[in-house]
C-alpha cells in the first residue's frame, strides 16, 4: 500500500466516510498523517447517530479535522444528537471548502442557528433539510434560506410543519434577497398561493420538484407565467387537485420545458385522457424531451372499477411510439399504478439486442401481491380482467413467491402474453393433484403462447424441469441460481431433460451465479447441448459461448 500514489489515495478515500479515514490512518506513519492533512484531501462527513456512544465516538474523531477540509456534512439522528452536535461544533468562516449540508431531524431553533451561520460559508451550493418539528416557522426558513448568496440546490422536507406559509412575495419594497438557487425540491404540501411566493425569490430557478395535496385550489390564478418562465425540468406530486385547476397551471409553463414528471394519487378518470395529454404537449411543450406519468389509485372497494371509460390502447399511436414511451401496470397490496415512461430494455431483450422496439407489444403488467386467501384471490382475477378492458398485456411479472396453479385463471385472462418474469414459484405436490387439477396444468402447457421466462429463484431443479414442461413454446429460460448449487450436474441435467423432448424449441439459456468464475465458465465449455447457446451472468463480467452437438 505504501507504494500507491497519492492521487490513487485521494480516488479511494473520495468513496469513504471522512471520520473512518481519520481513525484507520491517523498516527499510522509521517506519510499518512501527512496525507490526512494535505489541502487536496477533502472530507465528506456523514453521521448517522443511532446511540450516544456512536455519537460520541464520531465526535472526537471530527475535533482532530482541519474546518478548511470539510467538503460535505450528512446528518441524522433519531434523538436529537444533531442539536448537541452543533452545541459544540461551531459552523464559521474557517469552513470555506463546505459546499454540501443534509441535516435530518433538526430542532426548529437549532436550524434557525444554523441558517444565521451559514451565511459565511462562502462555498455552500448545496442544502438539505428534513424536519418534522411543529413548531418550525416556515416562512422564517425560507427567507434564511434565500439569503444564502451561493445556493443552488435546496431539498426542504417535512409532514410537520406549520399548515399555512405566510411568506410574502418577492417585491423591492419588502427588503429581501432574491435566491440563486436553480435546483428546488418542496417536500412539503403547498397550495399554488405559496408556490408563487416561493418562487417569487427565484429568478433563476429551471428545476422544481413539489407536492400539491388539496383539491379545491382557486389561487392557481396567482402563478404568473413570468415567474415560470426559466423551468426546463418539473416534477410535480398532485393529491386530490381537481382536474380543471392542475389543466390551467400545466398551460402556463413555458414551451421550452424539456423534462415534465407528473404524479397522481387520486381517482380522476381525466387524467387518463392520453389525447388529452398529446394535445397538451404538442400546443404547450414542443421541446419536451422526457415525459413521465404515474397514475396511482386506491383500491380498496373491489365493486367499483376506478378505470371505466378509460382506454391505454389509445396510448399505442405514432406521437407516443415515436417518444418511445412504454406503458406499466402494477398491482401492489392497496394501488393499481398506470406508468408511462422513456422505454428502457427489459430482461428478454438482451438475447436480441438488435431487435427492432415494437410499442404495439410492449405493455407490462407487474403483480406485487398474491393474496393468501381464495376470496381475495378472486378479486385479484377480477382486476386483471378489468384492466384488459383497457389495455392488452404481452408481459407479466409476479414479484412475490405463489402457488403456480394461479397461471391457469391469469393465462386464460391473458392470452396474448409472450415473456413472464417470477421471483419464486411453489410447485403441486403431483401425487396429491386430483384429475381435475392435472387437466388444469395440461390446459396450461397446451394453449399459453409463453416463450420467454425469467425465474430470479430457482429452489430445486424441479423448479426448471416443471417450467420446461408448463411452457413448450419456450424459446428463451433466464434462471437464478443459488451459491452452492452443482452448476455443472444442473446443466447436465437440463440439457438431457432439453434434448430428450422431441418438440423442444428453447435455444437459450441464461444463469445467473453469484460466485461464477473463469474455471467455472471452463467446466461448463466441455458439456455439450445441441444447438445450445449459454450465458453465464456475474457481477462484473458476462461469458458467452456455443457449442454444436457432435
Amino acid at each position: 500500500m505504501e507504494y500507491l500514489s497519492n492521487e490513487i489515495y485521494y480516488e479511494i478515500f473520495d468513496y469513504l466516510d471522512g471520520c473512518d479515514i481519520y481513525q484507520s490512518f491517523s498516527n499510522l506513519n509521517h506519510r499518512f498523517q501527512q496525507l490526512l492533512n494535505s489541502s487536496s484531501l477533502l472530507y465528506k462527513l456523514k453521521f448517522h447517530f443511532k446511540t450516544y456512544d456512536l455519537f460520541i465516538n464520531k465526535y472526537q474523531y471530527i475535533k482532530y479535522l482541519n474546518r478548511n477540509q470539510i467538503l460535505s456534512l450528512n446528518l441524522s439522528s433519531k434523538i436529537h444528537y444533531i442539536d448537541q452536535f452543533f452545541s459544540s461544533f461551531n459552523i464559521n468562516s474557517l469552513f470555506y471548502q463546505l459546499r454540501s449540508i443534509s441535516l435530518e431531524k433538526v430542532k426548529s431553533e437549532t436550524l434557525v442557528t444554523l441558517l444565521k451561520d451559514f451565511i459565511h460559508l462562502p462555498c455552500l451550493t448545496s442544502l438539505n433539510i428534513q424536519s418534522y418539528d411543529e413548531l418550525l416557522d416556515l416562512s422564517q426558513i425560507y427567507l434564511l434560506i434565500f439569503s444564502l448568496s451561493k445556493l443552488k440546490y435546496l431539498t426542504i422536507s417535512s409532514n410537520g410543519f406549520k399548515d399555512s406559509l405566510e411568506l410574502p412575495a418577492y417585491s423591492t419594497e419588502n427588503h429581501h434577497e432574491m435566491s440563486s438557487i436553480e435546483h428546488l425540491n418542496i417536500d412539503h404540501h403547498v397550495t399554488f398561493k405559496e408556490l408563487s411566493s416561493i418562487i417569487s425569490y427565484l429568478p433563476k430557478l429551471y428545476d422544481l420538484d413539489f407536492v400539491h395535496e388539496i383539491e379545491d385550489d382557486s389561487t392557481v390564478e396567482l402563478i404568473t407565467y413570468d415567474e415560470l418562465s426559466k423551468l426546463t425540468k418539473i416534477s410535480m406530486t398532485i393529491s386530490d387537485l381537481n382536474f380543471n385547476q392542475m389543466y390551467i397551471f400545466l398551460t402556463k409553463l413555458p414551451s421550452t420545458l424539456k423534462i415534465f414528471k407528473f404524479i397522481l394519487w387520486k381517482i380522476d378518470i381525466d387524467y387518463l385522457d392520453f389525447e388529452m395529454w398529446q394535445n397538451l404537449i404538442e400546443e404547450y411543450f414542443p421541446q419536451l424531451d422526457k415525459f413521465y406519468f404515474n397514475y396511482n389509485a386506491g383500491c380498496s372497494d373491489e365493486d367499483e372499477w376506478i378505470f371505466n371509460g378509460c382506454m391505454l390502447n389509445e396510448f399505442i399511436s405514432p406521437f407516443w411510439i415515436n417518444r418511445r414511451l412504454s406503458v406499466e401496470i402494477s398491482r401492489d397490496q392497496n394501488f393499481i399504478s398506470i406508468k408511462m415512461k422513456s422505454y428502457k430494455k427489459r430482461w428478454y431483450e438482451l438475447i436480441a439486442p438488435n431487435e427492432k422496439f415494437n410499442m404495439n407489444t410492449s405493455t407490462l403488467l407487474s403483480i406485487q401481491y398474491i393474496p393468501d386467501e381464495d376470496k381475495y384471490l378472486k378479486f385479484l382475477f377480477e382486476e386483471i380482467e378489468w384492466i384488459t378492458d383497457f389495455a392488452t398485456i404481452h408481459h407479466l411479472e409476479i414479484t412475490k413467491p405463489f402457488f403456480i396453479g394461479i397461471l391457469n385463471k391469469i393465462f386464460d385472462i391473458l392470452p396474448y402474453l409472450d415473456s413472464l418474469k417470477i421471483s419464486s414459484i411453489i410447485l403441486p405436490t403431483v401425487t396429491l393433484l386430483d384429475d381435475d387439477e392435472l387437466d388444469q396444468f395440461e390446459n396450461i402447457a397446451i394453449y399459453n403462447s409463453i416463450t420467454k421466462v425469467y425465474l430470479e429463484k430457482m429452489n430445486t431443479f424441479d423448479d426448471v424441469h416443471f417450467l420446461l414442461d408448463l411452457f413448450p413454446r419456450l424459446n428463451y429460460l433466464q434462471i437464478g441460481c443459488q451459491s452452492d448449487i452443482d452448476i455443472q450436474l444442473f446443466f447436465q441435467v437440463i440439457f438431457m431433460k432439453i434434448i430428450n423432448k422431441d418438440d423442444y424449441n428453447i435455444r437459450s439459456l441464461a444463469i445467473t451465479i453469484p460466485t461464477a468464475d473463469d474455471q467455472m465458465i471452463y467446466r461448463l465449455l466441455r458439456i455439450r447441448a445441441s444447438r445450445m447457446k449459454l450465458m453465464v451472468e456475474t457481477g462484473f463480467a458476462v461469458g458467452r459461448f456455443c457449442k454444436d452437438k457432435h
